[in-house]
């Protein structure tokens, strides 16, 4: 179990999907919960498909935080290394309200 900081209540499961940057925004399916270092304005569109957030660094002000806590998913932010320790694909369970992700 990876512990962050929790953003966004609620609890959310699907398949892992690592984006390193914009070139990997093909590879987001709906109900991926999306794994990143951290997001910005230009990947708010994948927000309205994913079904929860996970990133390596972020408060609950960061950017991945608002807009998950807008469109009502799960987000766990601040997640050291949660772009190594999970694993492409594999299923996930993101639980936004107690910061962990299993």
């Amino acid at each position: 179990m990876l512990h962050g900081r929790p953003a966004s209540a609620g609890t959310a499961s699907g398949p892992a999907r690592i984006v390193r940057g914009p070139e990997d925004f093909d590879r987001v399916r709906r109900g991926d919960v999306l794994v990143c270092h951290f997001t910005d304005p230009a990947w708010t569109p994948l927000f309205g498909v994913v079904a929860a957030v996970v990133t390596e660094v972020g408060g609950p002000l960061s950017h991945a935080a608002i807009v998950a806590r807008e469109q009502r998913i799960p987000a766990v932010v601040g997640v050291a290394d949660a772009m190594s320790l999970l694993d492409d694909s594999k299923p996930v369970t993101v639980d936004g309200t107690a910061g962990t992700v299993s």
